[in-house]
């Protein structure tokens, strides 16, 4: 009977598998000690309506972000580096899907939001949290609650977001 490489070396067999269990738990982020808090970006801006079924908007005419750069607000193109760079990017990620499907408008003038929404978002998350910086486990409420309405958008526009 063969043996695989494993199973003739136990202690190598168990190290790898401790190597990869404390990866795999130090990956892992604390839960929120409040909920409401977790969500407190839902409140800092007005409600929106998503259809619960979705459709295109007929005649629409896609146009993806990346393709709006010269309309980027500066505070965007800035949040491509520093200590909050990740967090205020996910927070525009909301704002920016929210605007699409707050105005049915799949251009340019949909997908670049306003920034002062962001700033909103972000001032409200660092109180409730009393941080000074917003890190990404700040905003991974956000981030999550971005990537649906870029679904809903992308839905009603035909196209990538």
């Amino acid at each position: 009977m063969k043996m695989g490489k494993l199973q003739q070396k136990p202690f190598s067999a168990a190290l790898i598998l401790a190597t990869l269990w404390t990866g795999m738990a130090s990956a892992e982020t604390p839960a929120p000690a409040d909920l409401a808090q977790e969500e407190t970006f839902l409140d800092v801006l007005p409600k929106i309506d998503v259809p619960d079924d979705v459709q295109p908007i007929p005649g629409a005419v896609n146009e993806e972000f990346r393709n709006c750069e010269a309309q980027w607000p500066p505070q965007y193109r800035e949040a491509q580096s520093g200590a909050e760079a990740r967090a205020l990017r996910d927070i525009y990620s909301f704002v920016r899907a929210r605007n699409v499907i707050a105005t049915a408008d799949c251009g340019c003038a949909g997908k670049v939001a306003n920034w002062d929404d962001v700033e909103a978002v972000a001032a409200a998350l660092r109180e409730s949290q009393k941080v000074e910086r917003l890190s990404w486990q700040h905003t991974a409420a956000i981030s999550t609650e971005a990537r649906k309405l870029i679904a809903v958008a992308e839905t009603m526009c035909g196209g990538s977001f």
